[in-house]
Parts: C-alpha cells; sequence; structure tokens
C-alpha cells in the first residue's frame, strides 16, 4: 500500500459531512476533525465509509441536536459527562452513523495518543482550508504517530504507552485488527502484550465475546488463536484450552490436546475455504453465513466449537491397564458441560450455546456412523436429533480426523472423506424428499393404545417416524402393529 499525505471522500460522504458542517460552523476556534476508522478504510481502498468518527474542540451537542431536529437524523447522546453524541442519517443506499466527540484530551494531538493503535489515530481537519478542500472531495491527511506509514506496512503499533490500561479491552482489539488486516505486532506491542495481558480479567464476557467473534470471523482465525495463547490472553479468554497443552493422547494422535485441536481448527478452515464440487456446497457456507444471534454466525460458532471440541479430554484422561492405552471415555459429554459454562461466560444467546453443547456432544458420531456403516436409519437418525447443524458436525468430524495421523489411524483418509460428504450430501437428498403426512400422530396412540404422553409416547412417535421415512411401515395398520410390538416388554 503507498504511502499517502491526501485521501478522497467518496461524494455521499462529502455530502453529508457538508450537512453536518453548517451546523457544527468550524473555524479555527471551532475545529472539527475527521479522525479513526474512516480515514484507515479509505486508505485501504474502501470506496464507501457508512460510519464516520468526528472529534471537535467543543462540546458537539448542541449543534448535533440541531441538526437531529432539522434533518430527522437518529440523535443520542453516548456520554454526557465527556460529550459525546451518534447521529443516524438515512440515504437511498442505506444509513450514515456520526459519532461526534469533544477531544478527549486538552489538544487534538493528546486526543490521538489517548486512541488505542495509530492506524486508527490518523486525523483529516475539516475546518479552516480543510472546510475548503472538502468541497473537492479531496482533504489533507494528519498523521503525528505515522499511521499511515504503519498501516502501509502492515504493522499494529501502539499510540501511548498508556494503551492498556486506558481499556484493558485493547488487548482484544489488538488481535482483531490484526487479523482483520493480516498485520504483525510490532515488538513495542508484542511486549506489552504479553506483560499486560492479566488485565483482560477485569473486562466483561460480553465485551471480549464481541472482539473475539471478529477474530473467529477471518479466513484464518487459528493463526490468531496460537498468537493468543502466545502472548498469555487465551489463558484468560479460554483457559479450559489453553489447559489442554501437554496433555497427551494415545497411539491415535500424534499431537497433544492443544496441538491437536488448533489443527483441527486450521484444517476446518481449509475446508471452509475451498471450493468443492458438490451442487449443494454453496448452500452449506450459505448457511454457515447466517446469523445466529446479533451479528455472529454460524461460521463463526463452527470455529469456537472446533476449539472446544476437545476440552473434556483433560479431566477424562485415564489409563486403561486392560487395553494399555490411555482414554478418554465421555469425554464428549464432559466438553458440552464445559460448552455450556463457556457460553455462559461469554454471554453468548441460547441458541448459540445449545449450539455450541450440540457440536461438542456428537463431534465423534459422524465417524462411528462411517464405521457401523452408512444406511437410512442411521441418517435419519442423525439428522433428526441434529438438523441442519448435522452438517456442520460432520465437516467438523472430518477435520478432527485429518488432524489425528497417530500410528493406529487409517493410511488412507481418502474414504473417510467421502463418507463424510455423503452424510453431508444425504441431507440434502432428504430435503428433497417430500413430507409424509405420519400414519399415527398422539391421538391414535391414546385412542387405539391406551397410552398416555410421557417419555414412551414420545419414543414409540419418533420410533414410527423413523420406520415410515426408511419404508420399514407403509400402511396405517402396520404402524399400529409397530406400536404394539414397541410396548410388548423385550424378552
Amino acid at each position: 500500500m503507498e504511502i499517502r499525505k491526501t485521501i478522497d471522500l467518496p461524494q455521499l460522504e462529502v455530502r453529508m459531512l457538508r450537512e453536518i458542517l453548517q451546523f457544527l460552523r468550524p473555524s479555527d476556534s471551532r475545529q472539527v476533525w475527521l479522525v479513526g476508522g474512516s480515514i484507515r478504510d479509505l486508505l485501504r481502498g474502501a470506496t464507501t465509509v457508512p460510519d464516520l468518527d468526528l472529534a471537535t474542540s467543543f462540546n458537539p451537542i448542541s449543534a448535533a441536536r440541531d441538526f437531529a431536529r432539522a434533518t430527522g437524523a437518529g440523535f443520542v447522546v453516548l456520554d454526557e459527562e465527556r460529550h459525546v453524541v451518534r447521529l443516524v442519517s438515512e440515504t437511498g443506499s442505506g444509513h450514515y452513523t456520526f459519532d461526534l466527540s469533544e477531544f478527549r484530551a486538552p489538544t487534538l494531538d493528546e486526543d490521538l495518543r489517548a486512541r488505542d493503535f495509530t492506524i486508527n489515530s490518523i486525523a483529516a481537519p475539516l475546518f479552516g482550508a480543510g472546510s475548503t478542500a472538502l468541497a473537492a472531495g479531496r482533504i489533507e491527511l494528519y498523521d503525528p504517530l505515522n499511521g499511515v506509514e504503519h498501516l502501509a506496512a502492515g504493522r499494529i503499533e501502539p499510540s501511548s504507552d498508556q494503551l492498556f490500561t486506558d481499556d484493558p479491552l485493547r488487548l482484544m482489539r489488538a488481535f482483531r485488527f490484526s487479523a482483520l488486516f493480516d498485520a504483525e505486532f510490532s515488538p513495542k506491542l508484542h511486549a506489552m502484550v504479553v506483560a499486560q495481558a492479566h488485565l483482560l480479567k477485569d473486562v466483561s464476557g460480553e465485551r471480549i465475546r464481541d472482539e473475539f467473534y471478529k477474530v473467529l470471523g477471518v479466513r484464518d482465525s487459528a493463526k490468531w488463536v496460537r498468537l493468543m495463547d502466545s502472548t498469555g490472553i487465551l489463558a484468560v479468554v479460554l483457559p479450559q484450552l489453553h489447559a489442554c497443552h501437554g496433555v497427551d493422547q494415545n497411539e491415535w494422535h500424534h499431537l497433544d490436546v492443544y496441538e491437536h485441536t488448533l489443527l483441527t481448527l486450521e484444517n476446518l478452515e481449509k475446508f471452509l475455504n475451498s471450493d468443492q464440487p458438490y451442487p449443494w456446497w454453496h448452500s452449506f457456507i450459505t448457511y454457515l453465513n447466517e446469523t445466529v444471534s446479533g451479528t455472529r454466525t454460524y461460521a463463526q460458532n463452527l470455529k469456537l466449537g472446533c476449539l472446544l471440541h476437545d476440552l473434556g479430554k483433560p479431566p477424562c484422561r485415564r489409563y486403561d491397564h486392560e487395553a494399555k492405552r490411555t482414554i478418554f471415555h465421555g469425554h464428549e459429554m464432559e466438553g458440552a458441560s464445559m460448552a455450556r459454562d463457556i457460553g455462559e461466560n461469554l454471554r453468548l444467546s441460547v441458541n448459540e450455546t445449545h449450539y455450541l453443547q450440540k457440536l461438542v456432544k456428537n463431534h465423534m458420531r459422524p465417524g462411528v456412523m462411517l464405521q457401523q456403516g452408512l444406511n437410512d436409519k442411521r441418517l435419519f437418525r442423525f439428522y433428526s436429533e441434529t438438523g441442519r447443524d448435522g452438517l456442520g458436525i460432520a465437516l467438523m468430524s472430518l477435520a478432527d480426523r485429518y488432524s489425528a495421523l497417530g500410528s493406529l489411524g487409517e493410511d488412507d483418509l481418502a474414504e473417510f472423506t467421502a463418507g463424510i460428504f455423503q452424510i453431508m450430501h444425504q441431507f440434502y437428498e432428504q430435503m428433497k424428499r417430500p413430507k409424509m403426512a405420519p400414519f399415527l400422530n398422539g391421538n391414535d396412540l391414546i385412542k387405539h393404545l391406551g397410552l398416555k404422553p410421557g417419555p414412551e409416547f414420545r419414543r414409540i412417535l419418533e420410533t414410527l417416524e423413523e420406520a415410515q421415512f426408511t419404508g420399514e411401515i407403509k400402511t396405517r395398520d402396520e404402524a399400529l402393529a409397530l406400536a404394539r410390538t414397541l410396548l410388548q416388554p423385550p424378552a
């Protein structure tokens, strides 16, 4: 990226800024500066910047209120004490958000140093000559901390030595910007993160979650999770995963639990970033890009589930003297319980927490199905219990298998790979089949068999549904006969 001293603003942004400046009335004594992420993004080639930050040398709340009354823009005071206000204006192409704040220090230079990273501490004047230049759409940059140079070099530099003591969440923001821009920490920033990682313990799980999920949203998030671990951040965010270091496994594995887990995420991302030759693959990726809660997607939660899938191994690890092997019986159930606790700590939604538990609990199931042999009954039962989430479970199972290359593993992964994609394919084949009306319903069980609703009631209805799907029963009479059989005690 070239090092530039000016930026060209898109015409719509120019028009909207000029409208706001009419109310802010900038002058040498009423300074208005464009700052922060919009300048950074324009330098990186963005063609639109719907979120703009303005820093002023005066309290902007009154002028912003006047603008909102005159234009119908949304108006909310974010911080009365620090004089921070937000405006939201609707346009034909969407809405634009303007955050206006008085300098957080006596001067602009001190304000810029109070920001997080130098790439976010670049400013452009919108008063004096800068206001005149705005009419042409090109404005001069003011960059006392060399943020433009650091952005071009792909390096994240701190704006001050008080970066993390002022706001410990910036420890997570460092990883977010590094991941989003594929940029390296400067040596100074790296040392600061290591020395002050413990400050993150005082940050709420909700704020950590929002930054962590943005890291999980990049194509190669495993790289940044490793960096989190090496700097001490992972021990705060996911101490259960950090504790997997040095937990040796058995002959099925060539890595300890931690390294196996990170390799599983790397392999999962390779699959997600690939273009698989299946007609349903695009539908699968589209599903993963849907949001589960807020802006958080199934793909981000699938990656987190990948990090959690073997967390139950350390507490379940024991040595089987008869088999002469280390075993982890029940680790999937223990891991599902741990996933619930992690979901609560990160303030995830109920749907997200249930999704993570489902991933962890069932992550070995596709492999077991392939061992036992695929058939309609097993596939129907799997997708009846997991729904379309079974697709992510299947792909995670494949990534898991690619990350377990011990001496007891199969020499050839081709058959396992084909089997997993067959499991995924069958979901879409099941979707094509017309929904069949059940031969019997709950009222039939009450009327003909004298049953009352309860666990047995549900078990019979699910078994009948499965038998009807697989063609084991084809008529109502056959369904009644099977229901009666299911009521009989085992011989």
